[in-house]
This record gives structure tokens, sequence and C-alpha cells, in this order.
């Protein structure tokens, strides 16, 4: 293998896990470092890069993916607060370190920088031509990063192949999104579930290297498969644009930027609804959803139209599966019991679902108003629309060639109508995002964004004072959860107050 590229925050999160043993938060992150950097080492005596490592580390992230990160930190607060309150029991007196610690801005994520960039000074030591490491005071999330680096020196990466370390989810689709300049890209994971859960008769304890090259060949067969005019070989190119297509058919089952519609669910047979159709309505006539860099709106048109005539039947029938669904957890241990019961709250509680009720009419008025809170209108309905379809050429541009626009963001907790998004579709190729030259935000700004009130403390000194000072309200502990459509809570959409990025950066 001639290069490894680490998408290292896993790494950091791991290592928390692996320390029992020390009690005072000075020493815990002095062994954390110590950790983090040997486990690095690990991966690369392991992979045996002959030529480059690239060492990266989320840096602050588009504003689309704050709102996730302020979701998920505020829903961790909350999970810990429920579990104390109801159990008393539970609540520990024993030294905890706070993982909230490891987003950039942190006294700890400048210490990691220092101890990483010092550890790992001399490439010579590694045998290495080149030895990047690209700390949290560096903009962009770690994949991110890889990526770029990757596009920006296309074409060393034509020829040499490629081991990327990383356990996000959206790493399988920026790969298969860049193998369009190298089609000598790998991804490695050491997780034995993950292993699991693709073969079980795959040894979970042995090291695996997956395929992408192999996953597109067999993402293409399977798209072809099935369609009346499958005669003759699929070029290169219609190779290419199958993939393409494929990630952005994807998006639409919800990712850190956008949410899944009610009616495609990964867990169900959203994925299998997406592809039926695209191969219907697209595929059969060698039409296409992208040409790996823009959407053709005219053709994504034809698709959500066609995806659309179902939907109501798609909804009707994930509601008399979530009717099925049931807590897994009949014999919990004690110490699990409340929160595995906050886990399936989104099961157990219905309420705002049967409200919608799609078996009666006027349902989708409903669904606007208890999902968006308005009586939807036309004006309304195009605004939400809009805002999406943004969001899905945002995306595009994000996993192809960078972010276009690192302050836009999606406003709402759930999508569109898939029978109201085909009536703003538009018709002709055009961008609805210009490119703007807004710089990321501070590092200080975004942790100000981000951490839910118990955990201010974490913010440079002062500052803490000065936003709650100024900015009480954006700052609330009270605040109500949605999860209709939801399997478990940690899905679920919390309603925060509103912060105005332009009124924090101000402070």
């Amino acid at each position: 293998m001639d290069n490894l590229y680490l998408d290292c925050n896993s790494i950091i999160y791991d290592s928390v896990r692996e320390i029992t043993d020390i009690h005072n938060s000075r020493a815990f992150e002095k062994r954390l470092i110590e950790l983090v950097n040997k486990k690095i080492v690990y991966y690369i005596n392991l992979i045996k890069p002959r030529r480059r490592v690239f060492i990266a580390f989320d840096g602050v992230a588009p504003v689309a993916k704050l709102d996730q990160q302020r979701n998920r930190r505020y829903k961790s607060w909350f999970e810990k607060h429920i579990c104390e309150t109801v159990d008393g029991s539970q609540k520990s007196s024993t030294f905890q370190w706070n993982t909230v610690s490891i987003t950039p801005g942190t006294e700890f994520m400048d210490k990691l920088r220092r101890g990483v960039h010092q550890f790992f000074r001399n490439k010579k030591k590694f045998g290495l031509e080149e030895l990047i490491v690209s700390p949290s005071d560096e903009a962009g999330e770690g994949e991110h990063k890889i990526y770029e680096y990757i596009r920006d020196n296309a074409v060393y990466h034509e020829s040499s192949s490629t081991a990327i370390y990383g356990l996000d989810a959206d790493l399988i689709m920026l790969t298969l999104n860049h193998l369009h300049i190298s089609n000598r890209l790998y991804l490695f994971r050491e997780t034995p579930h993950f292993i699991k859960s693709i073969d079980r008769t795959l040894d979970p304890n042995t090291n695996y290297l997956m395929d992408i090259p192999e996953l597109a060949i067999k993402l293409v067969e399977d798209f072809r498969s099935d369609l009346k005019n499958n005669n003759g070989a699929c070029s290169p190119q219609e190779q290419k644009r199958v993939i393409f297509d494929y990630i952005l058919l994807c998006f639409f089952l919800g990712n850190d930027f956008m949410p899944h519609f009610p009616a495609l669910n990964i867990r169900t047979d959203g994925i299998a609804r997406l592809i039926g159709t695209y191969k219907d309505v697209l595929m059969s006539k060698k039409e296409y959803l992208t040409d790996g860099k823009n959407i053709i709106w005219k053709n994504l048109r034809k698709f959500i139209g066609a995806l659309s005539e179902n939907e109501h039947s798609y909804i009707t029938t994930e509601y008399g599966k979530r009717r099925k669904l049931r807590p897994r957890y009949n014999k919990d241990k004690e110490e699990d019991r409340v929160f595995n019961a906050l886990m399936d709250v989104p099961i157990k509680d219905r309420g705002c679902e049967e409200y919608i009720n799609p078996f009666e009419g006027g349902w989708r008025e409903r669904y606007y108003k208890e999902l968006f809170g308005i009586d939807i209108d036309d004006t309304r309905c195009k605004e939400i629309c809009k805002n999406y379809l943004e969001g899905l050429e945002w995306t595009m541009n994000y996993y192809t060639t960078g972010c276009k626009d690192w302050r836009w963001t999606y406003k709402y907790e759930y999508p569109p109508l898939l029978v109201d998004l085909a009536k703003y579709i538009p018709y002709f190729d055009v961008e609805l995002l210009e490119k703007r030259d807004k710089n990321p935000v501070k590092d200080w700004v975004q942790l100000s964004y981000v951490v839910p009130r118990p955990y201010l403390g974490l913010l440079p000194k002062g500052l803490d004072k000065r936003l709650l000072e100024a900015h009480d309200d954006w700052y609330a502990t009270d605040c109500a959860i949605k999860w209709s459509f939801c399997r478990y809570f940690w899905e679920s959409h919390v309603i925060l107050p509103d912060i105005d990025i332009d009124k924090l950066e101000m402070l």
C-alpha cells in the first residue's frame, strides 16, 4: 500500500473508552494523547504504507453540520440527565471525562494538536516520503480534508494505492465518489460489529480492507439487473454515472445535513424503492440524475414525480410496520433499564404520527402542521421545497468539489412531502446556490454554537459569562423533542432556539 490516510476522531473516542484507571482530568488527557499517538502508530505499522501518511482530525465544520452536532450534544447531555434523575443510583461520583471536549476550540484539542505534531514531526522515523498532520485548528471535517487532499493531488493518486481509515458512514460514499480519480482506494475498519453485519461467516477479529472498486462493480451490476435492454457492456463512463447517481439517491435516506423522507426508510425498503424507481424511470432510457458534479434537474423532476406517485402507499406501509415494532429490551440489566426505555420512546409514544394518520383525508395538512408547526400554503411549501433542493445541490458539491457555502443550512427537522417537492424542481439546468467566499466560522464560534448550557465551561475563559449575559435564551435546557418516524431516541430532533451566527461572531 502506498498511502494511509486516517480520519482520527474515532480513534480519540476509542481511546477514551480504554482508560478506566485515571480519576483526574490532567492525567487523563495526558494518557489519552499518548494512547491516540500509539494507536496511529499501530495502524501505520499494520498497513505499512510505503510513501505517504495523512493524519486528519475534525476542524470546524460547515454550519449545516453544526446543527446536527448541536442536536447530538444536547441529546447526549439529556440522556445522561434523565438517567441520573429517574434512577439516582446511576449517578456516579467517580471521575468521568467529558467527551464534548473532543470539539474544535477546547483546551484539550489544542493539547492534542501539540502532542500529535510533536510525536509525528519526523517522517523518516516511519520511512515515509511525506507525513502530514491536519489538526483541529485547520478547518474541515477529517474525512473531507482527506478527499480534498486526494483531489488536489489527483495525478499522484491516479497511480498509487491508498487505504483510508475511519468509522464515519459517509466514508463509503466519499470513496465511491472519488474512484474517477483513483481506482485503488480501499477502506480499513477495525470494527467487529461492522464486519459481522456484512458477512457472518467472516472472522470479526481479523483485519479487513473494503475493496471500494469491487463494490462499485457490484453496484453497477445490481443496477443493470432486471433491465429489459441490458445488452452489451456498460462503458466506463456509464459506470461512473451510475455510481454518481447511487450516491445522490442515498441522500434521500438522510445524512448529517438532510433528514430522511418518512416514505423512504433505510431500515426497511427505502433503498429498494429508490433503486427500483430509478431503473424504471431513468436507467432504462440511459438517463442520469447527475453528471458527477451537477444535478440534472429535469431528470430529477421525472424521478421524484414517479416516486411521489407511490408516496402515500409507501407511508401507509411504513405505518403498518411501525405499529408492529416492540421494544427489544425485555431482560435489561438494572443499570441499563432507564437508558433503554428512553431509546425506545419513538416506538412507544407515536401520538404525533397517529395524529398525522395517512389513512384519513387531510393528512398532508396535518403532516406540515405537526412537523413544521405551520398551516401549509403555496408560499410556505415553496420555501421548504426550495431549501430542500438547495440542500441536495449543497451536499452534492460537498461530496465532489468541496464546501460551496460554509453558512448554508437546512432550516427544518423534516423534509417536505415528495408530492410537493416534485412541483418545485427546476425544468432546466440551474445553480440554486451561489458559491460564496465566506470563510468557515472560528473554532470558538463552533464551540459556542454546539455545546449545551451545562458544558459552557469548556469555552475560552470568560466567554461563557458573556454569552449568557447577552443571549441566555440560546441555551435553554427544556427544549421540545420530536421523534416522529424515528426508531431510536438518538435519531430524534431537538427543537433548539435559533442561534444567529452573525451575532455570535460579534461577541
